[in-house]
C-alpha cells in the first residue's frame, strides 16, 4: 500500500530585504509518501518506505532551487525537478529491487527472513540557520537494506534567500583561506575529542582513517558559525558515526 500526500504547514519563509525574491512569501508544505507491503504473500513481515519532505510552494528561484536539490538527493542520476515525481520514482525503484532480491532468496521455512524487512526513511526540513538571509535545509536518510546494520546519512543544503541561489562552500570560504579553515577544522576536532594532534585523533576516533579532512559542501549555518558534517565511511569507519565540526564563519 502506498500513500502520497501534500500537507500545508503554518510556518513560512521570506527573503531578506533588497531582492525580488524577498517580496514573495513562500509557504511550506509537506510532501509525504508511505508504503508498506509484506515481503511475500501471506507473510507477516513487511518492508517499508517512508518519505516526508518540507517544500516551498511559491513560484520563485528559492523554491525551484530547493526542489532541485531535493530531487538531486533522491535521484542523483536523473535530472528531475518535481519532488512528487522523484519520490514516487525512488519508491518504485527500491521496491522493484527489493522484490527481485526477495524472489531470489526468500524461503518460507527460513528463520532468517527478518533480514528482508527492509526500510527506507527520508525526512527533509528547514533548519534554524540563525540568519535572516540564509535558508539551511537538512535531508536525513535512515535505511536498512540487509546486512549487519543500517545506515544513517545527513545532507545539508544552503540557499541565499534574496536570490534563491544554492550556496557552495567556495561561496563561503575564499580560495586563499582554505588551508586556514582546514587547519582550524583539525584543531577543533582535536579539542572536541581531547586529542593532542591528528595522529592521536585518528587513534582515538578513527577520524581520517578512511580519508583526509576536506572542505565538504555538506555544511550548515548556525548564526555566526558554520558546521561541517562528514557521513559514515566518508573519512572514518562506521563506528565513528556522523562527524560534525563547528567553526566561526570565515
Amino acid at each position: 500500500l502506498m500513500l502520497l500526500a501534500l500537507m500545508p504547514m503554518v510556518s513560512c519563509c521570506t527573503g531578506g530585504q533588497g531582492g525580488a525574491e524577498s517580496e514573495t512569501k513562500s509557504s511550506w508544505v509537506t510532501a509525504s509518501l508511505n508504503m508498506e507491503n509484506p515481503i511475500a504473500p501471506g507473510d507477516t513481515l513487511c518492508y517499508q518506505i517512508k518519505i516526508e519532505l518540507d517544500t516551498l510552494s511559491a513560484e520563485n528561484d528559492l523554491a525551484r532551487n530547493l526542489s532541485a536539490a531535493i530531487c538531486e538527493n533522491l535521484l542523483p542520476e536523473r535530472n528531475e525537478t518535481s519532488v512528487a515525481t522523484a519520490m514516487t520514482a525512488l519508491s518504485d525503484s527500491l521496491e522493484t529491487e527489493w522484490k527481485q532480491i526477495i524472489a531470489d532468496m526468500y524461503d518460507p521455512e527460513s528463520e532468517f527472513n527478518d533480514m528482508f524487512q527492509y526500510h527506507y526513511a527520508i525526512s527533509g526540513k528547514p533548519l534554524d540557520s540563525g540568519r535572516d538571509d540564509i535558508l539551511s535545509y537538512e535531508i536525513a536518510t535512515d535505511c536498512y537494506l540487509g546486512g549487519a546494520h543500517g545506515s544513517y546519512v545527513v545532507g545539508y543544503y544552503n540557499f541565499d534567500k534574496n536570490t534563491g541561489k544554492r550556496l557552495d562552500i567556495k561561496d563561503i570560504v575564499p580560495a586563499d583561506k582554505e588551508q586556514q579553515v582546514l587547519k582550524a577544522m583539525e584543531e577543533q576536532l582535536c579539542k572536541d575529542f581531547d586529542a593532542t594532534d591528528l595522529p592521536d585523533l585518528q587513534s582515538k576516533t578513527g577520524i581520517t582513517a578512511l580519508g583526509d579532512l576536506y572542505l565538504t559542501n555538506n555544511f550548515r549555518f548556525k548564526g555566526d558559525s558554520i558546521q561541517f558534517l562528514f557521513n559514515q565511511y566518508e573519512i572514518a569507519p562506521y563506528a565513528a558515526g556522523l562527524i560534525k565540526v563547528t567553526l566561526p564563519c570565515p
